[in-house]
């Protein structure tokens, strides 16, 4: 059995469940969910933002591991923290592997099929061998409610393109703070020039900045309200990947807005430095065909 480790928001925890999909996959063992951390609401440490688990809205197989099967590994985060730091120092961890000690692909298949896998992965290898299979597990549960219907139906029959802006807790971010309205100039002009009679589409956690501040000319703009995000952000993810093309900036939750897109001639511009402090090369996470600036 391979457990992952499930932290952040929704889309990171897409991409800790892909890497464990995978790597269950290349063992032929089950995948299994270690959801203790976002279940734990004790306060934290600066700028941390507690999440809710949000796979259940997909059709995932993979199951919540049990505290006895967590605790075969590691301790479970949960109860008293001062408690759990300390048993956390006390308990020999078994057959955990942390992303930060993963040197390349071929180390990562290397870990053994019972084993507790720890880290963001957010790495394209680890989806190419479980792409289709992968597509079906992030199938969604439900439908659009009525109510989207209409904004669904006028993305769906434009030349659509997805704009997102993550601004939140990205706003003054001393490592994720880094994408500008220049990107999204420069992006746009990008656009403009491979998509005939584009339409942008804009998701955002602040709408009324970017009805304020992103004025691309001679284009049609659609601001997309966040009445229409729903409980989990499923059917904001939903829109999203019905838009033909997309610009999205450094964050997960966009990306898989742009991967689960099925348009075969879809375009996709992201940034190419992820973080402050990156070096100067295309991050690992963006895949092959998508453009980078």
């Amino acid at each position: 059995m391979i457990i992952t480790r499930l932290i952040g928001g929704l889309g990171n925890q897409m991409f800790q469940y892909a890497a464990g999909l995978s790597l269950a996959r290349n063992k032929e063992t089950s995948l299994k969910m270690d959801i203790c951390f976002l279940l734990d609401k004790s306060k934290r440490y600066y700028r941390h933002s507690h999440r809710d688990y949000g796979l259940d809205i997909f059709k995932i197989s993979g199951e919540i591991a049990s505290d006895k099967e967590i605790t075969k590994h590691v301790v479970p985060r949960r109860g008293n923290k001062y408690v759990y730091h300390l048993l956390k120092k006390i308990k020999k961890q078994k057959a955990v592997y942390d992303e930060e000690t993963i040197d390349s692909l071929r180390e990562f298949y290397r870990i053994p099929s019972d084993a507790y896998i720890q880290g963001t992965w957010q790495d394209v290898r680890y989806l190419k061998d479980i792409d289709a299979e992968l597509r079906r597990e992030f199938e969604f549960n439900e439908q659009l409610p009525d109510g989207h219907l209409e904004i669904y139906s006028k993305i769906n029959s434009e030349n659509s393109v997805c704009v997102v802006f993550r601004r939140g807790d990205y706003v003054g971010h001393p490592f994720l703070d880094i994408v500008g309205l220049d990107f999204y100039d420069k992006a746009v002009e990008i656009m403009n020039g491979k998509t005939p009679n584009p339409s942008y589409y804009v998701f955002s956690d602040d709408i009324d900045w970017c009805r304020n501040n992103f004025k691309p000319e001679g284009v049609s703009v659609c601001f997309v309200d966040q009445k229409y995000t729903g409980p989990k952000a499923q059917y904001y993810l939903m829109l999203m990947a019905t838009c033909k093309h997309h610009i999205i900036p450094n964050s997960t939750y966009p990306w898989w807005g742009a991967w689960l897109c099925r348009n075969p001639e879809k375009i996709v511009i992201a940034p190419k430095i992820w973080y402050k402090g990156q070096s100067d090369r295309r991050n690992e996470i963006l895949m092959d065909d998508w453009i980078a600036i």
